[in-house]
């Protein structure tokens, strides 16, 4: 072995003399080194793919250089000049060997990156950034934390953030860079409050025992509470648990027996990836995370919003896609018209990114589900998808069925019916106007969205004032379905609560409980009724958490759920005057009058015949008159909307008792006899 090394040391001392490390390679110094080479092949690309062991390629490097150029020789020394610089650090075995594995390495990340740009499209900046930081700890090992490295990825949604991690894991996998590929995700939103401690622990376990990758969605979310949970991770790589726990069957379970030895006092994470994703920019993240959770980030990535322009490459992508999908599923082969691409082109809706050309092809499939139901055949239908006037339309032998008439319109129906519900609703003028000038600013938003102009967005949030039974909670329920109907929220749903919905019975209750019913609105409307009773002065703590709760999901959700607040118009005015940065937020302030007596009257007339009964002619005047007493009296206590149905309700009870005597009375008819005005004569 000695001798061995002897030889090799003479060898290197004649190719490159003493001070080899010193000097410049010239014309003579290459041809030393093809007659005395030491593994030259492990220097060059061209021999990558006799490299799978240093041992086999040393026996063949002589039969390989005796067919060596002088051009091979001229390119090897640009290519070693190029890395090394005209100072070449090899000096034995052991180097090459690692030049080697580095090469080996390079062509491993490249090979994913090659895979991220086929399937992650028109991101590839993020991608390159997104492979350098998994390539990272390769070159400048692991963090002081432990952890191989954390990564930031900011960016709107439908733009690859979770597609392009779930892919890089694949192929980290595939190529032996990480031991499984099994990506273990945590939603940060579903842990709101302490009381979800133990299920965030317990997450936190299992994921550090199953994967190398765990991602951590929805940041932007976290619960303060837990924030110096995620950051002990990142910056110590491991959870200190607050409690004593213990393993069984894999879980952690809490023990407060101290004689228990096999306690589990922290958990691991060194040697895994950690990956946060959030729809905030990095400036709005650190409001939320403070600095040092940024700075402590190994990288920080940002993915790019998708542009009208991209859609020269993403579309082709996706046509091709649907085109399998209605070839195998339905049996329909599309071929796809020009006009199409500049028809998606010139609607197209930057917000909506990749999502905007899904939705297009998801609602063309339906559409081609219908008229295969309508067309039901064994053979393989041919159709051209393309644009005319202005709409998507199938065509086969010339004869041109539109999108809208296969799947009509389901929005524009609930937009119809939400306008109707607004028309029969009995008074509230101005109120109608603001709830129809919605959809006028919505659409110039979106015509100027198209033109490439800039868009703006306006507080959606509101307060309706005035007494009990003014119509608040039913033009709120119109508000949904009518905003759904246009595109301003995903669901419609109306959530009506008060500070009993949200506030807790304990201390680090009300958060949580506050979450769950945001939660529950999310994609409609949350109604808060009586809504002053949440402030009762500056020592009602709990009152005080549900408003910064609430005020906090105002924001992380403010593209998707609307706040109304209602309540009495003194009551709301005293409430909004002792917290400023609450009013801010509620630009929208709505004030619902009381009802005439001839519009209390119109209302009972719908109330009755929605309950398949009239009112007799010589009801009117009368009952009209007593509406407005009551009125003129208080008309807070009066109940407005609800004396009408309470005076219907009564009289179907009258007249039950009197059509039971009279075989002849007509069943659905209230005449002036079934009516009692003494019903609310406390009031007069």
């Amino acid at each position: 072995m000695a001798d061995k090394k002897t030889e090799k040391e003479r060898l290197m001392e004649k190719v490159f003399g003493k001070d080899a490390p010193n000097r410049r390679l010239t014309e003579e110094d290459m041809e030393l080194l093809k007659n005395n080479i030491l593994d030259l092949e492990s220097l060059s690309p061209e021999w990558k793919s006799i490299k799978e062991n240093s041992e086999k390629l040393q026996q063949q490097s002589q039969h390989i250089l005796d067919s060596f150029s002088d051009a091979d020789l001229e390119r090897l020394k640009n290519e070693i000049r190029k890395d090394f610089g005209d100072k070449l650090p090899v000096k034995t075995q052991e180097d090459l060997t690692v030049i080697h594995q580095q090469m080996a390495l390079n062509e491993k990340f490249e090979l994913i990156e090659r895979k991220l740009n086929e399937e992650v499209l028109c991101q590839q900046d993020y991608n390159h950034s997104l492979v350098t930081a998994f390539r990272r700890p390769t070159i400048m090992g692991v963090q002081p934390s432990g952890l191989k490295n954390s990564i930031l990825i900011c960016g709107q949604i439908a733009t690859g953030r979770h597609t392009s991690v779930n892919i890089a894991t694949k192929y980290l996998r595939e190529q032996e860079l990480i031991t499984n590929s099994e990506l273990t995700t945590i939603d940060l939103s579903q842990y709101s409050g302490k009381e979800f401690e133990a299920n965030l622990i317990q997450d936190l376990y299992t994921a550090a025992n199953k994967s190398t990758i765990i991602v951590f969605d929805n940041l932007e979310q976290i619960s303060a509470g837990f924030l110096p949970t995620i950051q002990e991770i990142v910056t110590d790589g491991i959870v200190t648990l607050p409690k004593r726990y213990t393993l069984s069957n894999k879980q952690l379970v809490e023990t407060t027996n101290t004689l228990v030895k096999d306690t589990v006092k922290t958990i691991s994470f060194k040697g895994k990836y950690i990956i946060f994703l959030t729809t905030l920019k990095v400036e709005k993240l650190l409001e939320i995370t403070g600095a040092k959770f940024i700075n402590t980030m190994g990288d920080v990535l940002k993915t790019k919003d998708i542009v009208k322009e991209d859609l020269e490459v993403i579309y082709p992508v996706k046509l091709k896609a649907f085109q399998k999908k209605c070839l195998d599923v339905l049996n329909i082969d599309i071929k796809a018209s020009k006009s199409v691409r500049a028809w998606l082109s010139e609607n197209f809706i930057d917000r909506e990114n990749v999502m905007y050309l899904n939705n297009f092809f998801d609602r063309c499939y339906e559409a081609l589900a219908e008229y295969k139901l309508k067309n039901l055949t064994d053979e393989r239908i041919t159709l051209k998808i393309a644009e005319q006037d202005n709409q998507i339309v199938f065509v086969k032998d010339e004869e041109s069925t539109s999108l809208d008439e296969l799947l009509p319109d389901v929005l524009e129906n609930a937009k119809e019916e939400a306008r109707k519900e607004l028309d029969q609703l009995v008074g509230l003028e101005e109120i109608k106007k603001y709830v129809l000038s919605l959809e006028d600013f919505y659409e110039a938003q979106k015509i100027r969205e198209k033109q490439g102009l800039k868009t703006s967005e306006v507080s959606k949030h509101m307060i309706f004032t005035g007494n009990p039974g003014t119509g608040k909670t039913t033009i709120a329920r119109v508000i949904a379905k009518y905003l759904k109907a246009i595109g301003v929220l995903s669901n419609g749903q109306l959530i009506e609560v008060t500070r009993n919905d949200l506030v807790g019975k304990y201390m680090g209750h009300t958060a949580p409980q506050t979450m769950q019913v945001v939660k529950s609105a999310l994609g409609g409307i949350l109604f808060i009724d009586e809504a002053y009773s949440l402030y009762r002065g500056t020592n009602d703590s709990f009152g005080l958490e549900a408003i910064d709760t609430l005020v906090k999901a105002m924001e992380d959700n403010r593209d998707d759920l609307i706040v109304i607040l209602a309540g009495y118009t003194k009551e709301m005015k005293v409430f909004l005057e002792s917290n400023s940065g609450l009013a801010s937020r509620f630009p929208n302030q709505i004030e619902f009058p009381d009802y005439t007596a001839e519009e209390l009257y119109a209302i009972t007339v719908i109330q009755a015949k929605s309950k398949g009964y009239r009112l007799h002619e010589l009801i009117e005047e009368p009952l009209t008159e007593y509406y407005r007493q009551v009125q003129a009296n208080d008309a807070m206590r009066s109940g407005n909307g609800r004396l009408a149905r309470n005076m219907v309700e009564e009289a179907i009870i009258h007249q039950s008792k009197r059509i039971i005597n009279d075989k002849d009375a007509e069943l659905d008819l209230i005449i002036l006899e079934d009516i009692d005005f003494k019903i609310k004569s406390d009031i007069i």
